[in-house]
């Protein structure tokens, strides 16, 4: 037996450990379409502002692999980072095309990314469920007013 057997086996515990945290989603926080259910702590309809669309969909939906140091692409999307990390910054894959461009929404990867046709990666939320129509479409509104904090 090599003696790196036991390292590599952990480390490959590791990798499909933290694959399989990140994985599609469980659908919490959303309904039968896909769109990210009101209630708990972000009562009201989502609209077209920065805390709405955090509280909504960013929190509930993407922080299920979008948080912490294993972040994918570092894009961490908690409350504290987010605006920070989406808002008129380069995305890692493409750095040609921010994030979020404000004013914008076609030349923005995050729609893109939500839409399923960004030049790079999966489309999001990895695996789906994907956000319907109605939700991308408040978050394209929120990024063609500007994309304000």
């Amino acid at each position: 037996m090599d003696a790196r057997q036991p390292a590599l086996s952990a480390l490959l515990f590791l990798v499909t450990a933290m694959l399989a945290a990140c994985g599609g989603g469980s659908g919490e926080g959303l309904d039968a379409n896909g769109r990210p259910i009101a209630g708990g702590a972000a009562p009201g309809a989502l609209a077209a502002d920065f805390g709405s669309i955090q509280d909504h969909v960013f929190t509930p939906i993407c922080t299920v692999c979008h948080a912490g140091g294993a972040a994918p692409q570092g894009l961490r999307l908690d409350a504290a980072n987010s605006y920070a990390m989406l808002v008129g910054v380069p995305s890692s894959e493409v750095p040609a095309v921010l994030r979020i461009a404000p004013g914008q929404p076609d030349a923005s990867y995050l729609i893109q990314k939500l839409e399923g046709h960004a030049a790079v990666g999966s489309r999001m939320p990895f695996g789906g469920p994907y956000l319907d129509a109605a939700t991308i479409d408040i978050i394209r509104q929120w990024i063609a007013a500007g994309a304000r904090s």
